[in-house]
């Protein structure tokens, strides 16, 4: 098999388990400059500069975050096993739903509790969407697009690598246009998304790997390798 999807590309444990713990400190201290509620003075400035870039970008930049959607994942899934004609691939994908809902939406934003740039920056903010209160640490949308993109990465060759997440990157920077998250609510959803692509890559996308491995035809057949680093 050859094209997109075709790779299986193993993580290997130290590069994943190292992932996992830089996404963790990245998210930690992001939660500890957003935990008082406050936007520091370079953050919004960040925000401002974006935020301010003129209204005709908003229905491209709205077609790019809804990568970042919830059912982004599934959709993504359901593309990966479709082609590569192995549904237990869609796994890793449907299990970002649980991860995000049961740690970054009921556990992180309960404990930083910073609300929408709308309130934390000022009502002069441009809200392009339906947010102007409410929770707003970490961005829910780029944990998402991020797990995703990283995911990808699993069955893309490395040159297609900076397709996903420069997209991924793309709906993080839509969320500062849109008025909807500060800086830091975009940086801890990156790094909790990448951390949780890192943990399913090794816990499951290995796995599956490994399994297909043995099973693979051992004189000619059409099924590509895992390799073992990205």
């Amino acid at each position: 098999m050859t094209g997109p999807f075709a790779t299986r590309r193993s993580l290997p444990t130290p590069l994943g388990l190292t992932i996992v713990i830089v996404a963790t400190v990245v998210a930690v201290g992001s939660s500890l400059v957003a935990v008082d509620g406050r936007v520091p003075g370079w953050e919004e400035d960040g925000l401002r500069f974006i935020n301010r870039w003129p209204d005709w970008l908003e229905p491209g930049v709205w077609v790019l975050q809804q990568v970042g959607v919830l059912l982004a994942p599934l959709v993504a899934g359901l593309v990966v096993a479709r082609y590569t004609r192995n549904w237990w691939h869609l796994l890793p994908f449907a299990l970002i739903l649980p991860l995000k809902l049961g740690i970054e939406k009921a556990v992180v934003k309960q404990l930083v509790d910073r609300e929408r740039p709308f309130v934390s920056v000022g009502p002069d903010i441009t809200v392009r969407g339906p947010a102007f209160d409410g929770p707003s640490f970490p961005s829910g949308h780029a944990t998402t697009a991020f797990a995703t993109a990283v995911l990808l990465c699993a069955f893309l060759p490395r040159r297609w690598w900076p397709l996903p997440l420069s997209w991924a990157a793309l709906v993080g920077i839509a969320r500062l246009y849109y008025g909807e998250h500060n800086v830091l609510d975009v940086v801890a959803g990156a790094a909790i998304g990448t951390g949780f692509a890192a943990i399913l890559w090794l816990v499951v996308v290995n796995r599956l790997f490994e399994r297909e491995s043995h099973s693979a035809p051992t004189a000619t057949g059409d099924r590509e390798q895992p390799t073992s680093s990205p």
